[in-house]
């Protein structure tokens, strides 16, 4: 039987996001994720076979804009996920100033608020799963993420190669919006990864030579 061809992109801030808070609300780390470990063992699970060969990519952007040791925690991080088999894609964040609003804290009244947006993780997503399915490196693709605005090239996708399929696979949660990114992937669910899941699939506090920054 030939094995089946899976490929894996992670947002990787917007599961960030949703680990920071249940680490925060629970005082359990699970921000040191190895997702090589998660992905291999909940895919065996899901396709009910260990014959498939994976490829993960893990896409995020360096927080230059916060402390020193912010960023050196979030490289250690990446160079894991490397040293583990998975890729890493590099965005960047960028200035924006937005108008004040009630909630924000301006220095005067009328003055504008400085915030930084990540760019091009986004766009690099929605390239390398059209590239891939282009160049047919993958039978199924997994993506993670809750992030609706992949709606489109998941429809270009699957309206260029409907035998393609797309799991959508959003960061645990009570609540998931995520009917628009359904639908377009034309499948039937989503696949749903739970925090026990999470909390197992931890990098020992020292993988090979890199200390976990967030050991609780």
């Amino acid at each position: 039987m030939q094995d089946k061809r899976i490929l894996v992109l992670i947002d990787g801030f917007n599961y960030y996001h949703k680990l920071s808070n249940y680490q925060k609300n629970n005082n359990i780390c699970v921000k040191w994720l190895d997702y090589m470990s998660l992905l291999k063992a909940a895919i065996e699970k899901h396709i009910k076979t260990d014959n498939f060969k994976i490829e993960i990519i893990f896409f995020s952007a360096i927080t230059k804009h916060r402390s020193v040791e912010s960023q050196l925690r979030h490289k250690t991080y990446l160079k894991a996920l490397e040293t583990s088999g998975i890729k890493t894609i590099l965005g960047e964040f960028k200035e924006k100033y937005i108008e004040p609003c009630f909630n924000c804290k301006q220095k005067q009244p009328n003055e504008k608020i400085l915030k930084h947006e990540e760019k091009h993780t986004g766009v690099n997503i929605a390239i390398t799963l059209l590239e891939k399915a282009m160049t047919n490196e993958f039978d199924r693709a997994y993506l993670l993420s809750e992030d609706n605005d992949y709606v489109p090239v998941i429809k270009r996708v699957k309206e260029l190669y409907p035998n393609k399929e797309i799991i959508i696979c959003p960061p645990p949660q009570k609540n998931y919006h995520v009917h628009s990114l359904l639908a377009a992937s034309c499948e039937k669910d989503f696949y749903r990864f739970k925090w026990n899941q999470i909390k197992y699939f931890q990098f020992p506090n020292e993988y090979n030579g890199f200390i976990n920054p967030w050991k609780i």
